[in-house]
């Protein structure tokens, strides 16, 4: 049976939202204090020996552990209070459109959602029965609308209420109970001891995980500090022990930079550096050689330390709240733009060649672009996840290899298991989007035996999805019938986007080798052009771009369109957002 029509009305997802974050703000300030308090005490130890000493330690670890539980039962609490209002307002405010849409135009809705047609009553029987019978089957389109929507809020309401009642129980478990060790459970303890493994299937793993108390995952969270990418956890979880991680990641940068750059302090200032003229001694050039390694060396810490201050830097952004999917110390990570978890739409971006953390910054305009384009007119909740969760080709000149795509496929597909494991309710519309090298990835994660849950897959900017890879009939989705591949599948170049013409060449090369006698099947680099009419996958417009102009000369090419599909106002972008969003 669904909710009442007036009990929909009576809902307010505001006041979830500000429950949300308020007590998400005093729980982030109660953390902090909490790492003052280790901080200070700390120093208070440090020059403090003996038994007494030994113990005012164990005393203030104890209080720490205890804390830390704490902080991750109200985060708990804060994030079903969100994700609460998130649900209610995707149910309940599409039955209401419905409901005053029926009133304006004449109709009643009772509260069940039972909707009666205004009778015709022009004094012409056969005018008054013919409009009676519009007005009737109107009624009923607007009543098929409208019921579906009340049974499904109430199953939200259902959903959201044992939710919430799970974080609150969860919570005065630990403000009762003891936070020790014993009391973890034997699946736990196991594990702890060596004795048991944590599950590696992302579903199997999604289900252990929501047995465990928040004692638990935090005890498992300090015996493996990573444990935030594994996938089939919780986003909110996820992004929790990620962050902490990160600043691990971090601090560990900064200081591996600092102790390179402490060897070599006169070369820093330019001191010191061994010549490049005159006459050059041996010595001379074995010191040129450790001034390249040096210099090298450097720059990789230069990187690798921007790129952790960058992830911070994304997750500090104001506005849409964001999700640390993925970090780890290969310079690799993921961040979600609201919670894939409650959202109806999840769109995963996957970027191309020179990604990575340092670049993170761009990746996220574009995500925040195609978040917008997917929410307009678009009542779901929607979320935008930026994956540079491979290690992608780092210039141009390493892209014609497939080592990248193939190391990479297997960690997007397990990631793409990941998402479909955590989500809660109802399965969400799943679309991954590779641009450039990325539609490469993805198009090994289709293929040769694999297969990716996603409901929809969009190549844009593409040099080819794989080599052999000849059309949609290649690729594989989860629990989807190749046969429907060209409506699932979607591709986009634009007319001056060199990188384009890469599989362009491909599709050419075989064609003129099938018509001198050679074999057909002969391949360039990474396979055929995915908007060539004979791969089969539906393909849309994006802007063409500007073209080079040299003396009157068009050369028909602008290697700078090939960044700009993301662009708002690109109808490309538009597609894609209508991709994600389903309304295409």
């Amino acid at each position: 049976m669904g909710v009442l029509v007036s009990q929909l009305r009576s809902w307010a997802p505001k006041a979830l939202v500000d429950v949300s974050t308020a007590v998400g703000s005093i729980n982030a300030d109660f953390d902090a204090r909490l790492t003052q308090m280790e901080r200070s005490t700390d120093e208070a130890l440090s020059d403090w020996e003996g038994d007494a000493a030994a113990a005012a330690l164990a005393r203030s670890l104890s209080d720490r552990i205890a804390g830390t539980h704490i902080v991750t039962a109200v985060a708990a609490v804060s994030e079903a209070f969100g994700q609460a209002a998130s649900q209610l307002v995707a149910v309940r405010d599409p039955a209401l459109r419905i409901v005053d849409s029926a009133i304006a135009e004449g109709f009643s809705v009772d509260d069940s959602g039972k909707v009666t047609a205004p009778s015709s009553s022009t004094g012409d029987v056969v005018i008054d029965m013919l409009m009676q019978s519009s007005f009737d089957e109107k009624a009923r389109t607007f009543q098929a609308g409208l019921v579906p929507l009340l049974e499904s809020a109430a199953e939200v309401d259902r959903a959201c209420a044992a939710r919430l009642a799970d974080a609150v129980a969860d919570l005065a478990d630990i403000t009762t109970a003891s936070p020790a060790a014993s009391s973890y459970s034997p699946e736990v303890r196991a594990i702890l001891d060596g004795n048991a493994l944590l599950p590696e299937d992302p579903v199997a793993l999604a289900a252990f995980w929501d047995e465990l108390s928040p004692a638990e995952k935090d005890g498992l969270a300090a015996w493996d500090p990573t444990i935030g990418n594994r996938d089939g956890l919780p986003a909110f979880d996820k992004s929790r022990y990620n962050e902490e991680l990160l600043e691990t990641l971090s601090a560990n940068a900064d200081a591996n930079l600092d102790a390179i750059v402490a060897r070599h302090p006169d070369w820093m200032r330019g001191e010191n550096l061994p010549p490049t003229e005159g006459i050059v001694s041996d010595e001379d050039s074995d010191r040129q050689r450790e001034l390249d390694r040096w210099l090298d060396e450097r720059a990789a810490a230069e990187e690798a330390a921007f790129g952790y201050h960058e992830v911070r830097t994304q997750l500090d952004n104001d506005g849409v709240p964001r999700y640390l999917m993925n970090i780890d110390g290969e310079g690799r990570g993921a961040i979600a733009l609201n919670n894939p978890d409650s959202a109806g739409h999840v769109a995963t971006y996957v970027p191309g060649t020179s990604s990575g953390l340092p670049s993170l910054g761009g990746d996220m305009i574009r995500a925040e672009n195609l978040l917008a384009e997917a929410s307009f007119d678009n009542d779901s909740p929607t979320s935008i996840v930026t994956w540079v969760g491979y290690n992608a080709p780092p210039e141009v000149h390493n892209a014609g290899s497939s080592e990248y795509a193939a190391a990479g496929a297997p960690r997007l597909d397990s990631f793409q298991d990941g998402l479909r494991a955590a989500h809660e309710g109802a399965p969400s519309v799943n679309t991954v989007i590779g641009h450039s090298y990325g539609s490469t990835v993805i198009g090994h994660a289709m293929s040769g035996g694999n297969s990716l849950d996603a409901d929809s897959v969009i190549f844009v900017g593409s040099p080819g999805v794989g080599n052999g890879i000849d059309g949609v009939e290649d690729l594989r989705l989860d629990n989807v019938d190749p046969s429907s591949n060209h409506e699932r599948i979607f591709a986009t170049a634009a007319a001056t986007d060199p990188v384009t013409w890469i599989g362009g060449a491909a599709d050419s090369l075989s064609e003129t080798a099938s018509v001198i006698g050679l074999p057909g099947d002969i391949s360039l680099i990474h396979g055929s052009d995915p908007t060539n009419s004979s791969f089969g996958a539906t393909v849309f417009e994006s802007d063409p771009g500007p073209s080079i102009d040299i003396g009157g000369m068009d050369f028909g090419v602008s290697p700078s369109t090939h960044s700009d599909y993301f662009v708002i106002n690109n109808p490309g972008l538009q597609e894609m957002g209508r991709i994600i969003a389903g309304t295409r």
